[in-house]
């Protein structure tokens, strides 16, 4: 229910400050363990620009998996998101139970190669031994065997995975829920405003401050939970009086597409493996009869831009239609979506107590915010409620090493080029070419002090030590 009262709230065991997937589902879990909670941030409106309500929302433990990942990194990243996926199947039923909605999964995901992305094959044997590794099901299958498939013919599919164990489920529909749960529950009152800092209150205790005209209301609890994803900048910001010592929270801005009257059967979602520092393109059927169509990513220095750019939808629109299904032509544009997702430099979640242990955070789940929502409310709700914790990968007081340019050219830059060459399915020796010119000219930049763009290139990998920051390097070396 929404509070009528204005003035400091101290009724409150918890604030939770921020309304995306991991907010709710937060408040939601602290909520049904008991805890009187008191959620800020924004009900109503049209939440541009947040990450959840744009999701295609696929629950992808594997097909997120990349060959480039060692072995150490797909060990904890899918072991946590396999222990996320496994709590849908109770998760989703206690939502339906609390709210009557029709909530359900769309199971399975289909994974193909093409010859859109040089390494594709190699991406699917990654995937398919990550599952194979987490004892799940990883079919290979001719690609004509893929329901919905229909790339052009300058682009063709050379590979299939049948994933049993993944799914989809329709973001709008579960943030519905979730908002219907916690506006039924009685420890919960939520404040429909954007919070704005914490400072310290009386008796120990800390206050949350929000936007708006004079009498909006301001929430007192002892602890408060941070799930307000690339929000976070803005609000330590306005939080000065607390030393809460989070390290940066990046925003990767994703572009999607709803399609509606497509002349295809989709009974599951498709994609292309990751690529491009994204997690390639995907179809996903909705239960309204559109499909999400999705999804770029690239690293924006701020959440300020709510609507996509013409070049970043056009290509959207030609990559998909390319590689999956030129018949999304015939169909007809009824939305689109942009959403900013968070991350860290070690693109690992920030969750647990912070260097102030009043305030903990839940946050930087980049891609997978919506699969690992339920896994990360369990972790935040027990601590505030069990003592001690199980450790876990995701403190937020861990050490991290940001990224050295070097080595992140090295790495990466071949993937950068793909990005302007036609599709060849193999590297051609002018790939090479012109990732050794690129590779040579960005060093050259970086290190020459002299040089203007030079010290930009500097001042941009500084402030994003990452590699989804070099095409941002690439823009300003070519300025």
């Amino acid at each position: 229910m929404l509070p009528t009262d204005t003035g400091a709230d101290t009724r409150a065991d918890v604030a939770v400050v921020g309304t995306g997937v991991i907010g709710l589902a937060t408040a939601w879990e602290a909520a049904r363990r008991g805890l009187r909670v008191h959620l800020v941030g924004p009900c109503s409106g049209a939440h541009q620009g947040q990450a959840s309500r744009a999701a295609g929302a696929m629950l992808a433990p594997f097909s997120e998996v990349a060959a480039s990942d060692s072995p150490e990194r797909v060990a904890l990243e899918v072991g946590e998101r396999v222990a996320a996926r496994n709590l849908y199947d109770a998760w989703l039923p206690s939502l339906r139970e609390a709210t009557g909605r029709p909530l359900a999964l769309t199971p399975g995901m289909w994974v193909v190669a093409t010859t859109g992305g040089r390494g594709d094959a190699r991406e699917l044997d990654a995937i398919a031994d990550a599952a194979l590794g987490h004892g799940h099901v990883a079919e290979r299958h001719d690609p004509g065997e893929v329901p919905g498939l229909s790339p052009a013919r300058s682009c063709t599919a050379h590979g299939a995975l049948w994933l049993p164990g993944e799914a989809t489920v329709d973001s709008g529909e579960l943030m519905a829920a979730l908002t219907d749960a916690l506006h039924a529950h009685a420890h919960v009152e939520w404040t429909d405003a954007e919070a704005t800092g914490l400072r310290p209150s009386d008796g120990g205790g800390l206050t949350v401050t929000c936007a708006g005209a004079p009498g909006t209301p301001e929430v007192a609890a002892p602890r408060v939970v941070l799930a307000v994803g690339v929000g976070l900048t803005d609000l330590v910001a306005g939080s000065g009086e607390l030393d809460l010592a989070l390290p940066p929270m990046l925003a990767g801005k994703g572009v999607s597409a709803l399609l509606r009257d497509v002349p295809v059967e989709l009974p599951a979602a498709v994609r292309t493996p990751m690529r491009d520092f994204a997690c390639g393109m995907h179809l996903v059927p909705r239960a309204d009869g559109t499909v999400y169509l999705g999804a770029t990513n690239r690293l924006s220095p701020s959440a300020a831009v709510r609507f996509p750019l013409v070049m970043e939808l056009a290509d959207l629109l030609r990559e998909a239609g390319e590689e999956l299904s030129t018949k999304l032509y015939e169909g007809q544009l009824v939305g689109t979506r942009v959403g900013y997702r968070p991350f860290t430099l070690d693109h690992l979640p920030l969750v647990g107590p912070t260097a102030d242990p009043r305030v903990l955070i839940a946050s930087g789940t980049y891609r997978n915010g919506m699969l690992l929502a339920p896994r990360l409310a369990e972790m935040i709700a027990d601590h505030l409620t069990l003592d001690p914790v199980a450790a876990h990968p995701f403190d937020p007081t861990r050490p991290i090493t940001p990224h050295a340019l070097p080595e992140t050219l090295e790495r990466w830059l071949p993937e950068l080029v793909d990005l302007f060459l036609p599709p060849s399915g193999t590297p051609t020796p002018m790939q090479g070419v012109l990732a050794d010119l690129l590779h040579q000219s960005l060093r050259g930049l970086a290190a020459d002090g002299d040089h203007p763009r030079g010290a930009e290139v500097r001042r941009t990998w500084q402030q994003a030590p990452v590699p989804e920051a070099l095409w941002s390097l690439l823009v300003t070396y070519l300025r």
